[in-house]
């Protein structure tokens, strides 16, 4: 399942691709001015939202193609920000509430918040629970539970001044430094269906759940 030869956003889940997908819930969440970073083949991703229809005609949206990889945060310097900045990675499928996101952005004064969710993961092999050199117990092929970023983040205009950067930048590295720089980082757990579609497993995944 998946198409090599078309960027990951463009694969289709339930006949639509990702990326317009995701455009079409962060518009119905009211947003109205909307950047696409693009990469490699980001001229087909443009060419497909340019012509999708029933999108809002108020809708401001544009495109910005990256000459030189930036890493996944590097080109948030980039975007316009008056407002705050709603980032979204473009290989998800979820229906977060993007509304209640900037709703609790917004009563908890804070200046990034992450949306974040529950992740369980099976260990293949025994953990062994110690305390200094005495063992305390011996569990078999465990299950642990770890908080994980959705890849959706909600920031105040003036964090994005820290994305500028001559090297390439990701998320954790601009979370760091808003962290390093005294800002409020919050996170809300959404508890909605969420899906990273990078194999074909996650792709079957994604089409069920949709």
């Amino acid at each position: 399942m998946g198409d090599a030869t078309r960027p990951k956003p463009m694969q289709p889940v339930g006949g639509v691709p990702m990326v317009e997908r995701l455009l079409r819930q962060i518009v119905d969440a009211g947003i109205r001015q909307v950047t696409v970073i693009t990469g490699w083949q980001g001229h087909t991703i443009e060419q497909h939202l340019r012509s999708a229809e029933g999108l809002p005609s108020d809708l401001d949206l544009s495109f910005l193609r990256e000459g030189v990889p930036r890493g996944n945060a590097g080109a948030l310097a980039l975007v316009p920000r008056d407002l705050p900045v709603l980032m979204a990675f473009a290989d998800l499928v979820t229906d977060l509430d993007f509304r209640e996101l900037y709703r609790i952005h917004q009563t908890r004064k804070a200046e990034v918040t992450l949306a974040t969710h529950d992740e369980q993961i099976r260990l293949r092999l025994g953990e062994v629970v110690v305390q200094g050199d005495s063992v305390e117990g011996y569990l078999e092929k465990p299950q642990k539970t770890f908080l994980i970023g959705s890849g959706i983040v909600l920031f105040a205009p003036e964090v994005l001044e820290l994305a500028s950067s001559d090297a390439p930048l990701g998320l954790a590295d601009l979370i760091t430094r808003a962290l390093d720089a005294g800002y409020h980082v919050s996170h809300w757990r959404h508890g909605a269906p969420w899906i990273d579609a990078n194999t074909p497993e996650d792709l079957r995944a994604a089409e069920e759940l949709v």
